[in-house]
């Protein structure tokens, strides 16, 4: 008498449902076919919704051992022990979603000299097993890519027209559903909460640290979320840090179980830099929280803050000078050193010599905050005497430099895209035998396109972000004009230091022997010591 194992399996819990396929379904077709052949069963494999998407077939049987389906580890150990000849399973889809997986299930049942029969395809033995492989493992992996593909094309479409990828919509916004079919329609600002969205940009712009800022919310203007108790700590940041408060949406950034892992940064709220690779991401989508100047002052606060304070800093420990100042010799930037009524900003590098966490520097000598204002003050008064912010001499322009680049890259991909259509005119005449020379030389330029358009990309990013700093800088610079330079060195440290970064954008005092000597570009991604 053959023995028979029989193997039921659906992808999802809700298939357990009498209208379709589901596994009582499965188990009752294969004990009748059992019952008309005198088939022993001695075992029933069940599958209660889980992926089979997988390649390594031991992966899936742990990942269903953690939810309790062991059904993968007793099929191991039936082809371990050989104690059956005939596998029963409704079709070729139930072992597998994958080629790879459902090959290897195959193969491992033939090869202990078991054969399958397929309630659909009838026997499968060590005749025609690798065709059936071929082709109903193709169709079980084909049939899960064009589903995961239409799905990825409809979760596009849809974040392309503003709506939103998820049930749970954080609070900024709302979703606008037609009355009568309750289709959705946009999202749009939550305007209940306008005056929470404006007391948190006055508490952003004052300097409260991310730490504080849910506290301030609630013990200053009585903020409470719905449950009636305040924001639980940095929500508001983790709220700022999602694309959708400033209307973009975003794809594949925020999930830490997935390939691309959690991602945010500047990109979330400045629409010049590129989303992380991996990252899809739809701009301007719907209507962001803020606009306008207050929006540019929110985004160049948090960009100070991110760039330079960390998030750490509050309206009293935020100085004149914090994030301005760089080491001339080991290039970190300066910190800020109190004494008393005495400011100055001192090297950490060379103040905590032979830590690991710090550069080897011997610029020790501390550069006195009177000193740096002098300093400073001469710039300011240039910047309105010229009413340019460009007053500092720089071996090169960046945002010229980048132009500059960008135009030549544009051209050389013209002149190669033309290349490559002379190519494809001449193959066509060409020989048999030039063919193949034809195919690698296209093959060649289609990756240098691929790679100089990449790089395009990354140089007209880089060239809208000087573009707008340079609107930001000339914005600030006629507000300073206004406020005339006496208002502004009496204004508290925060307000200070937080035009100052406006103006001076990514150039920082360069600062060597207890002196200010010069002014740097510095580049946001470089390390900061301190």
């Amino acid at each position: 008498m053959n023995r028979a194992l029989i193997w039921c399996a659906v992808s999802s819990r809700a298939q357990n449902e009498p209208d379709k396929i589901s596994l009582p379904q499965q188990e009752s077709d294969a004990r009748a076919l059992c019952a008309r052949n005198e088939w022993q069963v001695i075992d029933i494999l069940r599958v209660p919704g889980h992926s089979r998407r997988y390649i390594d077939f031991h992966d899936l049987a742990a990942d269903a051992g953690k939810e309790g389906i062991d059904a993968f580890y007793r099929l191991l150990a039936h082809w371990e022990a050989r104690d059956f000849d005939i596998l029963i399973v409704r079709d070729g889809e139930r072992f597998a979603r994958t080629q790879a997986l459902h090959a290897y299930v195959v193969e491992r049942t033939i090869d202990i000299d078991a054969r399958i029969y397929s309630l659909i395809d009838g026997w499968i033995d060590e005749r025609n097993h690798r065709m059936w492989i071929a082709m109903a493992g193709y169709k079980a992996a084909g049939d899960i890519d064009r589903l995961v593909k239409a799905r990825n094309d409809a979760m596009n479409a849809r974040a392309q027209r503003g709506l939103p990828l998820s049930s749970r919509l954080p609070i900024s916004h709302r979703l606008v559903r037609d009355l009568k079919t309750g289709r959705a329609l946009r999202l749009e600002v939550n305007e209940d909460k306008r005056r929470l969205w404006d007391d948190l940009a006055g508490l952003i712009l004052e300097g409260v640290s991310w730490q504080l800022m849910e506290q301030n919310l609630y013990q200053r203007f009585g903020h409470v979320n719905d449950d009636g108790k305040p924001y639980y700590c940095h929500y508001m940041y983790r709220l700022l840090m999602k694309p959708l408060f400033w209307g973009h949406i975003a794809r594949f950034h925020c999930n830490t179980n997935s390939k691309n892992g959690y991602k945010n940064g500047p990109w979330v709220y400045d629409d010049s830099l590129p989303a992380p690779e991996g990252t899809v991401i739809f701009r301007n989508t719907h209507p962001p929280v803020w606009e306008d100047e207050l929006a540019d002052l929110i985004r160049a606060e948090i960009r100070r803050r991110s760039e330079h304070i960390q998030g750490k800093s509050d309206p009293q420990r935020t100085h004149r000078f914090s994030g301005l100042g760089v080491c001339a010799e080991c290039g970190s930037f300066l910190a800020t050193f109190v004494n008393g009524k005495y400011r100055a900003l001192i090297c950490p590098a060379a103040r905590a010599r032979f830590s690991p966490k710090f550069p080897d520097c011997d610029n020790r000598r501390v550069i006195n905050e009177r000193k740096i204002i002098d300093r400073m003050d001469g710039y300011l008064r240039q910047m309105l005497e010229q009413n340019t912010t460009d007053i500092f001499t720089l071996e090169s322009d960046p945002r010229k430099d980048s132009l500059a680049r960008l135009n030549a890259l544009s051209d050389e991909i013209v002149a190669l895209e033309e290349q490559a259509r002379n190519l494809i005119r001449r193959q066509m005449s060409a020989g048999e035998e030039l063919q193949s020379l034809y195919d690698e030389e296209l093959t060649q330029i289609n990756t240098r396109l691929r790679n100089m358009r990449s790089t395009r990309i990354g140089l007209q990013s880089q060239t809208i972000e000087a573009q707008q700093a340079v609107t930001m800088q000339q914005t600030s610079l006629e507000e300073l004009a206004q406020l005339t330079l006496q208002v502004f060195w009496n204004q508290e440290t925060r307000a200070i230091n937080q035009m100052l970064h406006r103006l001076m954008g990514k150039k920082r005092l360069l600062g060597l022997g207890g002196e200010i000597i010069g002014v740097a570009e510095v580049n946001r991604r470089q390390r900061r010591h301190v």
